[in-house]
């Protein structure tokens, strides 16, 4: 539901809108029932989309005007210059909205103002929720491809159906990073973010009050966390941070600090840390950093096993893995600032389901748009799901989950 505008000459996106609030995704059928025509009228512009029953005569605050000036030099080749008088539109929950910190608080995940480590912006595309049984819209002559044969179990489409079994408050000052159940269900574990505010806690399952919270060193940006059993039967919390290379083990029942390790992840984007797992079947931890890459670990000596890179259905790559959960035998991956979970095969990489959760909590009712879906805990019964300085944590149910 995106409209950028590119300055011709350069390339350069110099105008970028979300109109995902337009005629919202889920009401319009078919997830090919898409966002596409623009014409601009003498004083609007007209936005429509396939199979749309409706057309919009729209206005903005640089819209209709000049989106770019052109000045000549005096070879007479051309030049475009953003218009400076133009201020954007910056919707609810776009990723134009500047994300939150406090002072002197650096944004989470490589989103520095002018950080050469940004996030790719090429990895926007969504692909809107479409029924189970609802196939693609194709003309004619246009062949779709299968990414299935005949038994495959792997899906293709992307998943809106689930159903919400219970609403449950949760602390909203927490900026949610990691979220984990003990194996017995009795406790869930959380680890939040941001320099000089993240935490450990442990949360009672039943009333979702923090039981017990302790405070991460300063210097640390905290980040994923996974319980785990350890080679002598005892329950550890195993946690990440963003920028520092480093990692702690805790006493699941005290949280006391057991050990602190160094690791690496990709040295093109400074070896951070986003998310972790634990695949109990391997003895192995399952780690991203924001890249396409998901990092295999050895549960004891926390040595990389190996590496896999995440494809989508249409098989193009996928960055910006967060949170993460193995359940069912596949790592199931919040994607930072959007609404989608991808359920990734571990020896492949590729994703095998995919959910729309935009429904669930929609963007433009959290406030900024750096509150975004960030959490996944597998429950006896249910998955638990929460976000970034979000008021609440959803029990929800899928077809195939758990």
């Amino acid at each position: 539901d995106d409209i950028i505008c590119v300055d011709p000459v350069t390339g350069k996106s110099v105008r970028e809108y979300d109109m995902s609030s337009l005629w919202p995704a889920n009401q319009r059928g078919s997830g090919e029932n898409v966002l596409n025509g623009i014409a601009l009228g003498k004083d609007h512009v007209l936005l429509t989309g396939k199979r749309w029953d409706r057309m919009y005569k729209v206005v903005f605050p640089d819209w209709p005007s000049l989106l770019l000036t052109a000045t000549v030099d005096e070879n007479g080749s051309g030049e475009y210059e953003k218009d400076d008088a133009v201020t954007e539109e910056v919707l609810p929950g776009s990723k134009n909205d500047p994300p939150v910190t406090d002072a002197n608080e650096p944004v989470k995940e490589g989103e520095e103002a002018g950080n050469e480590y940004a996030k790719d912006d090429a990895v926007t595309e969504e692909v809107l929720p479409v029924s189970e049984n609802d196939p693609p819209v194709t003309d004619a002559n246009e062949p779709v491809e299968e990414e299935e044969e005949a038994g495959d179990e792997i899906q293709n489409i992307i998943v809106n159906t689930f159903t919400v079994l219970e609403q449950v408050n949760h602390d909203q000052s927490s900026f949610t990073q990691g979220l984990s159940y003990s194996d017995d269900g009795t406790v869930i574990f959380e680890t939040t973010g941001l320099y000089r505010q993240s935490k450990v806690r442990r949360l009672n399952p039943d009333t979702f009050d923090v039981e017990l919270s302790v405070d991460t060193d300063d210097a640390y940006f905290g980040e994923g966390c996974t319980f785990y059993t350890d080679a002598d039967g005892k329950g550890r919390l195993i946690e990440i941070t963003w920028l520092e290379q480093t990692g702690f083990i805790y006493d699941s029942k005290t949280l006391e600090k057991l050990e602190e390790f160094k690791y690496t992840t990709t040295p093109e984007n400074r070896n951070q840390g986003w998310g972790i797992t634990y695949d109990a079947s391997k003895q192995e931890f399952i780690v991203s950093d924001g890249t396409q890459y998901l990092y295999f670990w050895d549960r004891d000596t926390l040595a990389e096993k190996r590496k896999v890179t995440v494809t989508r259905f249409d098989g193009r790559e996928q960055t910006q893995l967060n949170e993460l959960e193995y359940m069912d035998g596949l790592v199931c991956c919040n994607i930072w600032h959007r609404d989608d979970i991808i359920c990734v095969d571990p020896v492949t990489g590729k994703s095998v389901r995919e959910y729309d959760m935009s429904s669930l909590w929609p963007a433009n009712q959290r406030g900024n748009g750096e509150n975004v879906l960030n959490g996944i805990a597998l429950g006896k019964d249910h998955v638990l799901l929460t976000g970034k300085r979000w008021d609440r944590m959803y029990k929800v149910v899928f077809p195939d989950w758990p």
